[in-house]
C-alpha cells in the first residue's frame, strides 16, 4: 500500500511512516479506524498499468518500543496490556509485539481509493527483513475499529476479515487466495458478538508471506451503541511468523475488554 491516515495533526504511512492531511473518503458500511480516516499499506498498478515485476515499496517505521501512552496493565501473564482509550477498550498483546502511539491510524485502501480498512490502537509485530524492509503487510499487526453503527455481527465480522485479507495480501502478482471461515459466536469479559478467520494464501511474489491468518471479531460496544471490531492479522508460514499465530491471535481476542 502507500499512504496513510490522519488523526489530530499525525499521519502514518501504513506500516507505519507518518504523513500529513490526507482524508479518504468513507464507502457505506465500511469499518473506520476508531472514527478517523484510514490509510494504504500497498502501492498496486492501477487501472491500465501492466504489472511491474518487482513489488511496489513503501517507506515504514516499525516500532522497537512502546508507546508508553498506549499502555495498560495486562491480563494475561507476561503479555502486556494496549488501551485504546478512544473506544474505552483494552487488549493484551505477547512481548514481543509492540503498541503504537494513540494517534497512529494503519489499514489499507483499494487499488482506486474507493475501498479502505483501518484501524487505530495497534500493535505490531516486526518488519519484513533485508530488501523486504520497506514491504508491507507487516509480519504481525492488530487494532481496534469502528462500524459507525450497531449491525449484525456475524456478518460485519465476516465481510470485514475478507476485505482485510484481500486488500492485505493482494500484490502485483494478482489477488491472495481465500479460506474464509463461519462467523462463530464471541463472547469474553461481558462483550458479545462474532469471530471471523480467514486462511490466506498470498500470491507468490518476492516480499510477501507464503500463507497468512487474518481474525476479526466483531463485538456489540460497552454503549450498545455501536459495533467495534478488533482485527488481526499474522503470518503463518516463514521465519518471521510470531510464535503460534493462531493462537496468539485467539488470546488477544478472549483479552478484549473494557477499559476501568
Amino acid at each position: 500500500m502507500s499512504t496513510v491516515a490522519v488523526l489530530g495533526a499525525s499521519i502514518v504511512v501504513l506500516i507505519v511512516v507518518m504523513a500529513q492531511g490526507l482524508s479518504l473518503p468513507r464507502p457505506p458500511q465500511l469499518p473506520t479506524a476508531g472514527g478517523g480516516e484510514q490509510g494504504d499499506e500497498r502501492g498496486a498498478p492501477g487501472a491500465g498499468e501492466e504489472p511491474s515485476d518487482e513489488p511496489s515499496p513503501v517507506g515504514i517505521r516499525t516500532p522497537t518500543a512502546d508507546d508508553p501512552e498506549a499502555l495498560t496493565t495486562a491480563t494475561v501473564p507476561g503479555w502486556k496490556g494496549v488501551a485504546v482509550e478512544k473506544r474505552g477498550m483494552a487488549y493484551d498483546i505477547p512481548d514481543s509485539w509492540f503498541a503504537e502511539a494513540p494517534g497512529v491510524l494503519v489499514g489499507f485502501t483499494g487499488e482506486k481509493d474507493d475501498v479502505h480498512v483501518g484501524v487505530g490502537g495497534s500493535a505490531v509485530y516486526g518488519a519484513r527483513q533485508g530488501p523486504c524492509y520497506s514491504y508491507t503487510p507487516s509480519p504481525g499487526r492488530a487494532g481496534i475499529s469502528t462500524m459507525g453503527e450497531v449491525m449484525d455481527t456475524a456478518e460485519g465480522a465476516r465481510q470485514l476479515a475478507e476485505l482485510w485479507a484481500t486488500l492485505g495480501y493482494r500484490n502485483d502478482k494478482g489477488d491472495p487466495e481465500l479460506s474464509v471461515g463461519s462467523p462463530e459466536p464471541f463472547a469474553a469479559n461481558g462483550l458479545t458478538g462474532h469471530t471471523v478467520t480467514v486462511e490466506v494464501q498470498a500470491p507468490e511474489f518476492d516480499c510477501y508471506p507464503e500463507r497468512a491468518v487474518v481474525q476479526v471479531v466483531s463485538f456489540l460496544s460497552p454503549a450498545g451503541d455501536d459495533v467495534f471490531n478488533l482485527v488481526a492479522h499474522a503470518d503463518t508460514a516463514g521465519a518471521q511468523a510470531p510464535e503460534a499465530p493462531e493462537q496468539t491471535l485467539g488470546r488477544m481476542a478472549d483479552s478484549l475488554r473494557p477499559l476501568p
